[in-house]
């Protein structure tokens, strides 16, 4: 099939199926497709629809940036169309049910492929195809709300749905990340946020509780392991030009002075040439408020000039326009943490349960919010 836009859907082996009316192959590829991705019983039609709306092309390059698409391009993009509709997606008809297991795509996803693969003609699925690239992108970003990076860019399937209610006695964290984080959700300018302070206390899993809160408005949460921080400038050009807000997310950073990661960290937040994202923020959690390891042989010896070395040690840390201390609650504050959690399992707080918190606090080694919840989860247990 002669393509000018749509031509990467040529090499397809369904296709090539449909076109060449090999059968068996057709119904391998929608058996297989319907199974692991497939929202409704058109089996050809969304299978088609799919491979449409995850294309990368000069289309799907141009829409999901927020440019223009110009009379031209829409022309010969809907002579592409016209083609596919005609011998693709009306001239093959398959009904196949998926088993309904979860896909793990985003919600926005899921309508929107349901959109596309009930068009009732080439412009509605021309216009749809558009919508969707705007709204949404195209690719696996497309698909999910988090993600992990590893020099390549997955989808998590399921995510952890903690949100704000489930954090107890961090109203002041909770309101600057949430302020900071709608500033990036509506356009405007937000800051790089560094969470840090003791174990236990609520950091990686206030910033989980944005992306459940703000994953309708566009919000979207890529998770990076400090082995790929060199690769997060990329990464940036990647997200650059997508319709989503990013927050990348480093979980429990601390660098030795031996290791240069930080430096690419430093220059991907502040020190390059090319202009800040706009859509991408970074959110890193720590037990350290200074991220580089530092200690009294760096403030004493070795350096001829000590002072480059100790800004050179703190200037990652002040490149976070946020800091956010999350400490240890006191014994009162942990009670009630205990306390509140208990309600959501319809049980009051008495002088008995007090009395074994406060012992499995003293076996545990600290007071803080991840005790509280283990010790919940196994005094629920046992009642069970």
């Amino acid at each position: 099939m002669d393509l000018l836009i749509f031509s990467n859907i040529g090499n397809d082996e369904c296709v090539r199926g449909i076109l060449e009316k090999d059968n068996s192959r057709v119904l391998r590829s929608v058996v297989m497709f319907a199974e692991k991705e497939g929202l409704t019983d058109s089996g050809i039609r969304e299978y088609i629809a799919s491979l449409l709306a995850n294309d990368d092309n000069i289309l799907s390059e141009l829409a999901q940036s927020g440019a223009a698409v110009g009379d031209d391009l829409y022309r010969l993009a809907m002579l592409d169309i016209e083609r596919i509709y005609d011998k693709l997606f009306c001239a093959a008809h398959m009904k196949y049910s998926p088993s309904g297991n979860d896909t793990g795509f985003c919600e926005a996803y899921k309508d929107s492929i349901r959109g596309i693969t009930a068009s009732g003609s080439a412009k509605e699925l021309l216009d749809k195809l558009i919508m969707h690239y705007r709204n949404l992108g195209s690719g696996v970003l497309a698909r999910y709300n988090a993600f992990k990076f590893d020099g390549e860019i997955h989808g998590i399937r399921r995510i952890d749905g903690i949100s704000f209610d489930d954090l107890i006695g961090l109203e002041y964290q909770k309101q600057v990340l949430i302020d900071n984080t709608s500033a990036l959700v509506n356009g405007r300018r937000a800051n790089n946020v560094l969470l840090f302070g003791d174990r236990g206390t609520g950091k990686s899993s206030s910033v989980k509780a944005l992306l459940t809160m703000f994953a309708e408005k566009g919000l979207r949460l890529i998770e990076i392991p400090k082995s790929s921080i060199s690769e997060i400038p990329q990464l940036m050009e990647t997200l650059r030009h997508r319709p989503h807000k990013y927050i990348l997310f480093l979980d429990d950073l601390t660098f030795e002075t031996h290791e240069t990661e930080y430096r690419a960290l430093k220059i991907a937040m502040e020190g390059q040439l090319q202009a800040q994202n706009e859509n991408v923020l970074i959110y890193a959690t720590s037990n350290r408020r200074h991220l580089i390891r530092e200690n009294w042989a760096d403030r004493e010896g070795g350096e001829v000039h000590v002072n480059d070395q100790m800004q050179e040690t703190l200037s990652l840390s002040e490149r976070f326009g946020i800091s956010v201390v999350f400490s240890s609650p006191n014994q009162k504050e942990y009670l009630h943490i205990v306390g509140e959690m208990l309600k959501k399992h319809d049980i009051e707080m008495n002088a008995d349960i007090e009395k074994q918190a406060v012992v499995w606090q003293m076996n545990y080694g600290s007071k803080n919010a991840r005790c509280a919840k283990q010790f919940v989860a196994s005094y629920i247990a046992k009642l069970k």
